[in-house]
């Protein structure tokens, strides 16, 4: 039989753009660089379907990296085994999912929310059902902020002509809701222990006074009390400065969490390099993000969220055995004891690097 003509000529070749070498004009892909052969200028439409083609699509780092999160202690292992290939690096994949669940919070916010607040009025106090949106926040932090607040609505409704019912009914919402913080008892005393002893602020003075008149007032000499008064009011008198440490500063927070826990687990497991304990707890810190993001979605799709929170808690304390055992093979009552003593210990390092964040962001920002 005779052979096949090949039509192309063997001489017609072509550069790669990207790296500027030689190719035949039938490559589709760079042998070089790897750079797809054709490209042109795309529309902005196929640069987005490019993205979440390239980023979501069943080979993609980011997906075998989430997939590969829900095996307990999986991607810590293949790690170690040095198959990285396909899986996103462990710091890249907890920025990801840590910067994805921001994003959800943004969307989503917190008006949809309601919580049992414990309300108190002078000597008495009663439990009602309060929305859970900004301006509680606002309430609960700061009282003169909020109470600004709500008269400048009113000032910018009464000016108004010609309201329709709606804004009526808004501006009733702003009186009611003046009155009743008004008649809150602000003269009862806050209790706060430091270090250089304990001092009971009165709660007007903590919204009103600012840090130089309380250390005054109260005779705060410390420097170090001082340092933590000063923090604490901060976050207190500026709800915009809670945002900030909220959305902003909480990264750090959650990265000085996980150096702190790989240091506490470096003391449980001294033959194991701090290294191991480090990607450890990235990926367990990536897990959680992705079981909050999970709850977030079943919290806004059913009525009834609680069991929610209790089955992924449950999901997450069986996840933290299994993984426990796999990573760090150990006997399993050994193991065991390891998991009673790590989940006070991870709310503890949570806490103190929570606390920590705070007090510099207040200090240096």
């Amino acid at each position: 039989m005779t052979a096949a003509i090949n039509l192309k000529p063997k001489h017609l070749r072509q550069n790669c753009p990207n790296c500027h070498v030689s190719n035949h004009i039938d490559v589709n892909y760079c042998p070089q660089c790897g750079q797809k052969s054709g490209l042109g200028l795309h529309s902005v439409w196929q640069m987005v379907l490019q993205f979440f083609a390239n980023t979501f699509n069943v080979e993609s780092k980011l997906t075998q990296s989430a997939l590969g999160l829900f095996k307990p202690g999986f991607l810590t292992q293949e790690y170690l085994a040095l198959h990285r290939v396909s899986y996103l690096s462990p710091i890249r994949i907890f920025v990801v999912l840590m910067f994805l669940w921001f994003l959800l919070l943004s969307f989503v916010g917190v008006d949809s929310l309601l919580a049992n607040v414990k309300i108190s009025n002078g000597s008495s106090s009663n439990e009602k059902e309060q929305q859970f949106d900004r301006d509680f926040l606002l309430q609960a932090i700061s009282v003169d902020n909020y109470i600004n607040q709500q008269l400048t609505d009113l000032n910018v409704l009464i000016t108004q002509r010609n309201q329709p019912q709606e804004v009526v009914d808004k501006a009733k919402q702003s009186i009611t809701a003046l009155r009743e913080i008004l008649a809150l008892n602000l003269d009862k005393p806050f209790p706060i222990t430091l270090l250089g002893g304990r001092y009971e602020l009165l709660e007007r003075d903590i919204y009103q006074l600012d840090s130089d008149k309380i250390f005054e007032k109260y005779n705060i000499n410390s420097r170090i009390d001082r340092l933590i008064v000063r923090a604490m009011l901060r976050f207190t008198q500026d709800p915009s400065g809670f945002n900030k440490f909220l959305f902003g500063n909480m990264t750090w927070a959650f990265f000085l969490d996980v150096l702190l826990m790989a240091g506490l687990f470096k003391l449980f497991y001294p033959k194991t390099k701090y290294t191991v304990h480090f990607v450890y707890h990235l990926h367990l810190r990536s897990f959680i993000f992705l079981c909050i993001m999970l709850g977030m979605g079943l919290y806004w799709l059913l009525t009834n969220g609680w069991y929610i929170a209790v089955f992924l808690i449950l999901l997450v304390f069986i996840y933290i055995a299994i993984s426990l055992q796999r990573v760090y093979p150990r006997h399993f009552l050994k193991t065991t004891i390891y998991f009673i003593i790590f989940i006070p210990l991870a709310f503890i390092s949570f806490l103190t690097s929570t606390l920590v964040v705070m007090f510099f962001s207040s200090i240096l920002f």
